[in-house]
């Protein structure tokens, strides 16, 4: 087992990192070195990028630390996820920090990460601790976390400073460190969705299993969300993803079984996934290209969840 970085204090566990890449810009060796300085072990995933966006590797080949492990085809962000998983499991990494290739570590973030799991009275009841993220869009806002709450709509969106010591309902795949002890017992990463609420449906099994999902204010992530940017609808303001159909298509599909397992267990979820998917619809209709692909591309997705037609997509939009 190779340790951490220098600037991880001693007895703090030993972490990995896990990139799952596809089709990556210029951009990711760069934050791929970012990386490295904070984490000395890294495995890179890549789910069928082709030989130009694979480059990259020429510069990594041989590091010490970094394995990179090519599917050649795109086997979906679960199925990439539990191959480096099971990997750095075996290994004996106690924590794994997930990251999306578009994602950038400031200095710092693995630190606090663990400095959040060191402060916890109950660390072996936490599934995940997530960082504080920005998106990396035209406002650079920070992240709101999600938490239930007495009343209509039962939920509420809460910055870093107000999470209590039970957590928050939701973090993403990027940005999140994950504890093995809990991956072993809670199972695999669900590749039946492929791609969209993969997080999401292990973070809720998570918290019906009784674990906590902390955040870390001093963790600092920055994150794009698609190519999101904020507009004003009347009085609302919406943030248009400007994800293509087929993204759209899988939101909207992997929502049915994901809101079938846990609507009831978490009702404060629920409604914020219906308010969520309505804001997508709303985008499409008043902000985003091609309107009508991608509004048949959620129709096709509803029906293909109410129908259990899971995997990669048998569509094409």
């Amino acid at each position: 087992m190779m340790n951490g970085d220098s600037s991880l204090r001693s007895g703090q566990p030993a972490v990995a990192a896990l990139v799952v890449t596809y089709f990556p810009d210029l951009g990711f060796p760069e934050r791929l070195e970012t990386l490295l300085a904070q984490i000395g072990r890294v495995v890179v995933i890549d789910n069928g990028s082709d030989a130009v966006c694979l480059a990259w590797k020429g510069g990594f080949a041989g590091r010490p630390g970094v394995t990179i492990l090519e599917n050649g085809r795109n086997l979906g962000i679960a199925a990439a996820l539990n191959q480096g998983m099971g990997l750095l499991a075996a290994e004996g990494y106690g924590w794994v920090l997930t990251l999306d290739q578009d994602s950038l570590l400031e200095t710092g973030c693995v630190a606090a990460l663990l400095d959040r799991l060191a402060e916890d009275s109950d660390p072996e009841r936490v599934a995940m601790i997530g960082a504080n993220r920005t998106d990396a869009g035209a406002t650079l806002a920070a992240h709101r976390w999600l938490r239930p709450k007495k009343g209509f709509p039962f939920f509420e969106r809460v910055s870093c400073e107000r999470i209590r010591a039970d957590g928050v309902t939701l973090v993403i795949t990027s940005g999140t460190l994950t504890s093995v002890a809990a991956f072993e017992r809670l199972g695999l990463f669900k590749s039946d969705l492929f791609i969209d609420l993969v997080d999401f449906e292990y973070c809720l099994r998570a918290r019906a299993a009784e674990y906590r999902i902390l955040v870390s204010p001093r963790a600092k992530l920055s994150h794009r969300v698609g190519a999101k940017r904020q507009a004003r609808l009347a009085i609302m303001t919406l943030s248009p993803m400007h994800h293509g159909a087929l993204r759209k298509y899988y939101m909207f599909r992997n929502a049915i079984p994901v809101m079938r397992a846990y609507g009831a267990v978490f009702p404060h979820w629920l409604v914020y996934q219906l308010l969520a998917m309505a804001e997508i619809v709303i985008g499409i209709l008043f902000f985003e290209d091609r309107k009508l692909f991608k509004l048949r591309a959620c129709l096709a997705g509803l029906w293909d969840g109410l129908l259990g037609r899971m995997g990669p997509a048998r569509r094409v939009f």
